[in-house]
């Protein structure tokens, strides 16, 4: 990747390379004491630098975690909060999915390649983040798979991209609290939802509220720790329309999905698709046709 300034197709870009010198890498991640030194990065570049807040918590989430945990992202967002977590299974997939349905951002932080998803039954999720403007990084080369060591440096990562950290649930000994505490030792905000004391996936969330964490209850116990942040209105997405995206055919969802309420030039489509402009075109036109594009002032396209 070149180190001058990033073309508006390459910051809406499916595919890029980031070092420590290009402009893009996050700023936030540069204050951490092993920053990575490539991000392998899918989907809109621009979320990276924007105010984050990560949430993670038990693989195996409770009823108790997903309810409230859709309740502080759904609040979150409202303060233009963009959502860190690692696209695992449980309350990861919950704050992505959430921050997805009611309009906000959302950063996934990969063990693995981007040719090796990990978990499998989360590649839906991969699509619905890419799909509807969110962010897909890692440090690791394409082909490379997830393992236990990975995990660990992933998480340096979710909490390092992030103004702060929320817990939800996080069982004795888990990988959730070992994230908090790197948190901590990057100076980032720890804050808890507090658990049950008959749950198991409540230990580490309590332990962690007693040794440093700050308890929340609601989400404006964090937003009043950060002044610079501003209540805005998000639109909430429709997930009948993220399925028929999936239904659509590959060469007319490829064109889709750069597509955003952003206008983009045709050419930037060209260049996003590695598509022809002849071939391009008559899919713009049905899918304008199809209601789901507009066709806007120099020969740019939008969402409808």
């Amino acid at each position: 990747m070149r180190r001058e300034g990033l073309s508006k197709a390459e910051r809406m870009g499916f595919f890029m390379i980031l070092d420590l010198k290009t402009q893009g890498y996050p700023e936030k991640l540069k204050q951490i004491t092993n920053p990575p030194k490539k991000l392998y990065v899918e989907g809109n570049v621009e979320n990276l630098n924007t105010n984050c807040l990560a949430i993670v918590g038990s693989r195996r989430c409770t009823d108790y975690g997903k309810k409230w945990c859709e309740i502080f992202v759904e609040e979150l967002i409202q303060y233009d909060l963009t959502i860190v977590s690692g696209m695992a299974t449980g309350i990861d997939a919950v704050a992505h999915n959430t921050a997805i349905q009611k309009g906000g951002k959302t950063i996934a932080v990969l063990p693995c390649g981007l040719k090796n998803i990990f978990p499998k039954e989360n590649l839906n999720l991969y699509k619905k983040i890419l799909e509807f403007g969110g962010t897909i990084i890692t440090e690791y080369a394409e082909e490379e798979k997830a393992d236990s060591n990975k995990f660990l440096e992933r998480n340096r990562i979710v909490s390092g991209l992030s103004i702060a950290i929320l817990v939800v649930e996080a069982a004795y000994r888990s990988g959730t609290s070992v994230t908090a505490k790197l948190a901590k030792s990057q100076n980032r905000d720890v804050f808890c939802i507090p658990g049950s004391l008959d749950n198991p996936k409540s230990v580490e969330t309590n332990e962690l509220i007693k040794d440093f964490a700050k308890m929340v209850t609601e989400p404006k116990d964090i937003i009043k720790n950060y002044p610079f942040l501003h209540r805005r209105k998000v639109k909430k997405k429709d997930f009948k329309e993220i399925h028929e995206v999936e239904d659509m055919p590959e060469a007319y969802r490829n064109i889709y999905q750069i597509i955003t309420e952003t206008p983009i030039d045709s050419n930037d489509i060209v260049k996003l698709t590695h598509m022809s402009l002849k071939d391009i075109m008559p899919k713009l036109t049905i899918l304008e046709l199809e209601g789901k594009i507009k066709k806007v002032a120099g020969n740019r396209y939008k969402r409808r």
